[in-house]
């Protein structure tokens, strides 16, 4: 998801870019932040995407969890002010990184259209 939604940027990877084409490119990103369609295609199961290596697979999950941690701290330092009156978002500056991976895997999960988004495969292993 955070290669998808341009997050985690490959380009700079020559193991890495070629994997996900197009992921994280304006246009794509425009379409994946918009509201979603709940009409879209619902059962499918989630889309396998490219067979990496073991290490490009440790790559990747690391540079995740770095970046989930980068998105808790800056969190964290968000000023009340650019929050809405509301309060509906004070969850935010207190989200932890267990609640952002298991909110980031459960809009990955109901979404029809992230569904759709390929999700690299490493074969042989029981870690992730």
């Amino acid at each position: 998801m955070l290669i998808h939604l341009g997050v985690i940027d490959l380009s700079g990877s020559p193991s890495l870019s070629s994997l996900f084409p197009g992921a994280g490119s304006d246009g794509k990103l425009k379409t994946l932040l918009e509201v979603s369609d709940p009409k879209g295609v619902f059962g499918n199961p989630l889309k396998e995407g490219p067979l990496l290596t073991t290490d490009q697979a440790y790559i990747l999950r690391a540079a995740a969890i770095d970046a989930c941690q980068l998105m808790v701290e800056s969190a964290r330092k968000l000023d009340a002010s650019s929050l809405p009156n509301d309060r509906s978002l004070d969850w935010v500056k207190s989200i932890s990184l267990p609640e952002l991976d298991m909110w980031i895997w459960a809009v990955a999960k109901d979404r029809p259209d992230y569904k759709q988004l390929e999700r690299f495969v490493l074969r042989g292993t029981v870690f992730f």
